[in-house]
């Protein structure tokens, strides 16, 4: 049998180009939908990364740490100077500047020189005001001096520029106060003179505590929240015994030193405590 020869039509090849040609167009079609779709994907992963950072950044605080026996000053943003003393600690949001109103959260002992920023005391604007939170104490302030200190379920604000107002956390009450008065929080607001109150408030910030008919006792509680020691004092009637005078805060051996003379007693160390026993 022989095999017969079989001519294409003449539209043959202007059909195939016309079928290669549309199956070019249709996978550069595919290839710009896959990048497109790749290109949106990586779109929407940055956005989604922005929003999520932008969120976290909103949120986040900032948080300043002392140890025992240790000392700090920060310059917030509006520059208003914060020490900090012995274990405490402050807080602060981190888009500072995206917030309603400047705003602490402290815990320990602080002493605080709030930046004034308004010039009219009659028309004051939200980003003007200044706001401590210490326990469940609030702090309100334009710009002053004062310390607040946070401790043993107790605060304690004494004011030595300026003029602040205090309140409790749910605002049942309220107190304006004027230098040289102090407000104490433990579970009321209670305020007094600073001549009252028997130690001057920022003394911490020359190594210093000055006292005047302060027990042996709240001196040692001064001294366990400076160094972290628990003291243990064997001759409980000691406890009362007023004390007189300043005494150097800037050594845990200097003060063992004074306690140890105006007590009468003999110190012995066992890892964090301390005994304080009668000669």
């Amino acid at each position: 049998m022989t095999a017969e020869r079989i001519e294409p039509v003449s539209t043959f090849g202007t059909s195939l180009f016309a079928e290669i040609q549309s199956s070019i167009g249709q996978q550069e079609k595919r290839q710009k939908v896959f990048k497109w779709i790749k290109v949106s994907s990586m779109a929407a992963a940055a956005m989604l990364t922005i929003a999520v950072g932008i969120g976290w950044y909103a949120q986040s605080m900032i948080t300043i740490t002392t140890d025992f026996a240790q000392q700090k000053q920060i310059t917030l943003p509006d520059n208003s100077v914060i020490t900090l003393n012995a274990n405490s600690s402050i807080r602060y949001h981190r888009a500072w500047a995206w917030q309603s109103k400047r705003e602490v959260w402290v815990s320990g002992e602080v002493f605080l020189n709030v930046k004034r920023l308004n010039k009219d005391p009659k028309h004051i604007q939200p980003m003007e005001e200044f706001r401590v939170h210490a326990g469940k104490m609030l702090v309100d302030v334009l710009g002053t001096e004062f310390n607040i200190k946070e401790r043993r379920k107790q605060v304690q604000v004494a004011l030595l520029k300026g003029k602040i107002r205090v309140q409790t956390e749910n605002m049942s009450q309220a107190i304006i106060m004027k230098p040289g008065e102090i407000v104490r929080f433990n579970g009321t607001l209670q305020k007094q003179s600073l001549e009252q109150a028997r130690s001057v408030p920022d003394a911490w910030l020359e190594g210093n505590m000055v006292v005047s008919g302060l027990t042996a006792r709240q001196i040692i509680d001064n001294f366990e929240d400076t160094y972290g020691y628990t003291v243990i004092l064997e001759d409980s009637t000691l406890a009362s015994k007023q004390i007189d005078g300043t005494i150097a805060f800037n050594s845990e051996e200097t003060i063992l030193y004074t306690l140890s003379n105006i007590l009468n007693v003999n110190i012995y160390k066992e890892g964090r405590n301390i005994y304080l026993r009668s000669r």
